[in-house]
């Protein structure tokens, strides 16, 4: 069964990213969008994820389905790790204690203010470093696929 699994989620990266590869865009367009996508799915704005990619990648003129297609990196594997790290980083700066912590849901509704905002505040540096890493990374394998390509014309 987990070999199973990891053949299909081996699969959907590659479908993901000859999707990326065969968009008629420029590089630096897609890029934009992957960055967008991939920086906006840190946030704990869970809600608004699509919302504030979209905006953000309209406003630099970047691709839209490549911004959405970059928020699959925030999925609910990789939320809890990337809170965590967040949450760390944020309880550093905005430092309110959390006692006797629970795993209930009631437990988070009556503590939201003190779990939301360092939360939100850790992950503020983490979506910067990781939109200009995508950013950069991205451009640099558009272009050089990009060129490939037009090699083979």
């Amino acid at each position: 069964m987990y070999l199973i699994k990891k053949f299909s989620l081996l699969r959907l990266f590659k479908f993901l990213k000859h999707k990326i590869i065969r968009l008629k865009d420029m590089p630096e367009s897609i890029s934009i969008g992957l960055a967008w996508g991939a920086a906006v799915s840190l946030t704990p704005l869970i809600g608004f994820h699509l919302l504030t990619c979209f905006l953000g990648t309209f406003i630099m003129r970047g691709n839209l389905v490549a911004a959405t297609v970059g928020t699959i990196i925030g999925n609910p594997w990789t939320f809890p790790i990337f809170f965590f790290i967040e949450y760390k980083i944020g309880s550093f700066f905005y430092n309110v204690p959390v006692v006797d912590f629970e795993l209930t849901i009631s437990y988070f509704l009556l503590n939201f203010d003190k779990l939301f905002i360092p939360t939100l505040i850790g992950s503020i540096p983490l979506s910067i470093a990781t939109w200009f890493i995508t950013y950069y990374v991205c451009k640099y394998f558009l272009l050089k696929n990009s060129k490939r390509w037009l090699k083979k014309k």
